[in-house]
């Protein structure tokens, strides 16, 4: 990760870094890695003590793409965005229980939530069975 100051003519914008990632990637399956550059301004420098602020920049995207991650599963998986409630609380529920399901599928490390799901819907015993594997029942 490379943190690269912006411009003068930024000074009274609030940003100060641009933060430069280069990924690369191995896809085991097709056994073809990729290459990838992502850019991210931030209002944070890396004045004082740049190994840290480094750190703490890196630590800042990766969790922007872990909620990223969520709201993908979320819409493509469950299809939150098609779903249309009646009740003012049904759609907070509904969203604590989609919460708690992703929870849940990330704890037991799968690696496809669609077919995780799937196969829950269609073998309950499976899911009941994971359920207590996590020490949920």
């Amino acid at each position: 990760m490379k943190t690269i100051s912006i411009d003068k003519r930024w000074e009274n914008s609030w940003l100060k870094s641009l933060v430069v990632i280069e990924r690369e990637t191995f896809e085991t399956s097709t056994k073809k890695t990729s290459y990838e550059t992502s850019f991210y301004i931030t209002n944070q420098t890396a004045d004082k003590q740049p190994q840290d602020k480094t750190k703490e920049l890196a630590w800042a995207v990766r969790e922007h793409w872990g909620v990223e991650s969520e709201n993908w599963i979320r819409d493509v998986t469950f299809k939150e965005d098609t779903v249309r409630t009646k009740s003012g609380n049904q759609a907070q529920i509904m969203g604590v229980l989609r919460s708690l399901a992703i929870s849940l599928l990330r704890k037991t490390k799968v690696k496809n939530f669609q077919a995780a799901i799937e196969t829950f819907a269609d073998c309950s015993d499976k899911f009941e069975a994971m359920l207590r594997r996590l020490n949920f029942l």
